[in-house]
């Protein structure tokens, strides 16, 4: 009797989708006009407008998960007209929730808040954004949303082709002037926070000429025909569940006095680095993949890396390049072993396998690197336990004890580059996936002053954070862990994996899908 419902329940859902279709419903919401920019209350000081009349941005490198966080609200806490912010994942955990009541707090202040999220973030949010969007200053829009939200095999296997590509922005504006871009997702793992593991990241702060762009892109996004509105997806909110919303948010353990005091000193930390420290000024270029990629009608300078090349040209001297997914494809390996050849010193850093939180990436990426190594460019491993011995600001503000085994388990997440006294910090990973599939997003600055300590910071930890590797003299991989003591180990398989693991990661790499990484 339940075989039969169960095939007759298959032949409805089978019968539905001829009915309706595989397309997305029509999307019913507005396009908007660009905003105002709003500049003179952010940077003060005698060279600020001699600066920007030299087309020149301001910007502050945040390695720093603490003040990374603090960064985002000061923007928020600091907003006097706008905020826009587009993510990729926005998780429904202390993190992101204390994001949500700030952005709330900036709303009720009259602050006019646009979110944009990816619709691979899933439905957990869903319930969240609903009220938010009931306050009038709230918008939410959801981006290449799934046709099947809460059944999404039923997309996977109908609809694959378009739910392929996603938005992998990472972006956050306050009045049109000011910006914070880069690696980190809003989750409590990318800002030290997590329970089970840490992602070692990279954004950027930057004010000045190249917001100007980054202000058309979310604009662009904003207004595409894929961006729907949260309440055309999941309905409009109501006064009460609004209400309680916000009571929620006051009650909560994240909006109590010592978080809140101990969040005020680091937004002063960046305000201070911003109005009362020496800032640094560059040439700066926003860059990004236009929308029209999710469609695959993207073209030239629509596309970031064409955009990154223009601007960062080839390297002649050196390529520092730091990618928490790293596919090089045999193109790629080809292009990096030639410039090897061609005495351009090649530095390249990614997950090892342990450490690699999508483990599939691993099996394609490990294919290429006899032949990287071979022609010279120097290979380094991320390790999966970094010893943290001090406590996190999160297990300062919380009270709570992130246990030793999650505090010190760590994935690289951070996705940036340099060459030649020119730097890319953002969301771009070296892969077919960030080069074909998802959108992209990130900053190209041009400074020797961040290059070389970018050069410096590298030389200084890879030796703690991570393995080298290099061939012997038979010409077999090896793995160097160097020792606090100046000793090294030597590992002639991938670290800590088990002989069945790499196995399988052999079988993984004949499929042919190496497209998707």
């Amino acid at each position: 009797m339940h075989f039969r419902l169960s095939i007759q329940a298959a032949l409805f859902l089978f019968l539905v989708i001829i009915l309706t279709g595989c397309s997305l419903p029509m999307n019913d919401a507005k396009k908007q006009a660009p905003i105002s920019i709003h500049a003179k209350h952010w940077l003060n000081g005698s060279n600020v407008d001699e600066q920007m009349a030299q087309g020149l941005t301001a910007y502050l490198a945040l390695d720093d998960a603490f003040i990374s966080i603090a960064s985002r609200l000061y923007l928020i806490n600091q907003a006097q007209h706008n905020l826009d912010l587009q993510y990729y994942i926005w998780e429904n955990d202390s993190i992101g929730q204390l994001m949500l009541a700030e952005l709330l707090k900036a709303a009720d202040r009259g602050v006019k808040v646009r979110l944009l999220i990816d619709d691979q973030n899933g439905t957990q949010l869903d319930a969240t954004l609903k009220q938010l969007a009931y306050h009038p200053n709230f918008e939410i829009k959801l981006f290449n949303p799934y046709k099947f939200r809460t059944f999404r095999v039923m997309d996977y296997l109908f609809r694959f082709s378009k739910i392929n590509h996603r938005m992998h922005n990472k972006l956050i504006i306050a009045d049109g002037a000011i910006a914070v871009t880069g690696g980190r997702n809003i989750s409590r793992e990318y800002f030290d926070a997590s329970d089970n593991f840490q992602f070692t990241d990279m954004d950027i702060l930057f004010y000045g000429t190249a917001v100007e762009h980054a202000n058309t892109v979310f604009h662009d996004f904003w207004n595409d025909d894929l961006s729907y509105s949260s309440t055309q997806l999941l309905g409009n909110g109501n006064q009460a569940k609004f209400n309680k919303l916000q009571q929620y948010y006051k009650l909560t353990a994240l909006q109590k006095d010592q978080l809140k005091k101990r969040l005020k000193l680091a937004e002063k930390q960046v305000n201070d680095h911003l109005k009362a420290r020496p800032v640094h000024w560059a040439k700066a270029h926003f860059v990004a993949d236009s929308p029209a990629k999710i469609r695959g009608n993207a073209v030239n300078q629509q596309l970031i890396y064409h955009q990154m090349i223009n601007i960062m040209g080839e390297p002649k001297q050196q390529l520092e390049l730091v990618s928490a997914y790293f596919v090089p494809t045999q193109k790629g390996t080809d292009y990096l072993t030639q410039l090897s050849k061609n005495q351009v010193k090649v530095r390249v850093l990614t997950n090892s396998f342990v450490a690699n939180d999508v483990a599939l990436v691993h099996a394609f990426y490990k294919e290429y690197r006899h032949d990287l190594l071979k022609s010279g460019v120097k290979l380094y491993e991320f390790k999966p336990y970094i010893e943290r011995n001090k406590r996190t600001w999160y297990e300062v503000v919380t009270g709570n004890v992130i246990p030793a085994k999650g505090k010190n388990s760590s994935s690289l997440h951070a996705k940036f580059f340099d060459l030649d006294g020119k730097v890319f910090i953002g969301s771009f990973n070296f892969d077919p996936r960030s080069v074909h599939l998802n959108t992209e997003v990130g900053l190209v600055i041009e400074s020797e002053v961040l290059q070389q300590r970018i050069s410096t910071s590298l030389d200084q930890y890879l030796p703690q954070v991570a393995y080298e590797l290099k061939l012997n003299k038979q010409g077999e991989i090896i793995w160097l862990d160097h020792q606090k003591d100046g000793s090294i180990i030597e590992f002639k398989h991938d670290p800590e994996t088990t002989k069945f693991q790499r196995f399988s990661m052999k079988i993984v790499s004949y499929l042919p899908i190496e497209w998707m990484m």
